[in-house]
């Protein structure tokens, strides 16, 4: 079964980066800190990651107090990806809900992050308002990474 979705990454201001997910069902909305998580190095690993045959991947975003994880998880070509709410209750107990969660073909879902990256990539200040570098070698990578999969998956892509 192959869901739906797109990927938005608001320009970054001050620290705080908006991110949005949605599908016909929902639409998903949360601004992120650039600290203490790298988020987007992690999310390029995690995504080059799963193109390159491992099956899981983890991908931290921090909102103060509030911290966000999505979880991807493939299963042969088809990818999950679980995107959870961590609260923390007074550092002692966290309460997980589970916001979003999405069933595709690994190619799907990586691209439309991909997209999202690109177009984010194209923010010349990025690292002024953001307060890190954009990941430019991981994004090479990535990219090498989707050639390759087209390459071996014509029918697919």
């Amino acid at each position: 079964m192959t869901q739906t979705f797109k990927v938005c990454f608001s320009y970054p201001e001050h620290g705080w980066i908006t991110v949005e997910i949605f599908s016909k069902e929902k639409q998903l909305l949360f601004p992120v800190s650039y600290t203490p998580y790298n988020s987007f190095v992690e999310l390029l690993d995690a995504l080059i990651t799963i193109l390159s045959g491992r099956d899981q991947a983890v991908v931290r975003w921090n909102t103060e107090p509030i911290k966000y994880k999505f979880l991807f998880a493939k299963n042969d070509e088809q990818l999950t990806l679980e995107i959870i709410k961590i609260v923390d209750l007074q550092k002692k107990t966290l309460q997980n809900e589970v916001l979003f969660n999405i069933n595709s073909l690994d190619i799907f879902i990586v691209l439309q992050f991909w997209r999202a990256l690109r177009h984010l990539e194209t923010y010349k200040n990025f690292e002024k308002q953001w307060g890190l570098a954009f990941p430019k070698r991981e994004m090479r990578l990535l990219e090498k990474c989707i050639q390759n999969y087209k390459s071996n998956h014509k029918s697919v892509v």
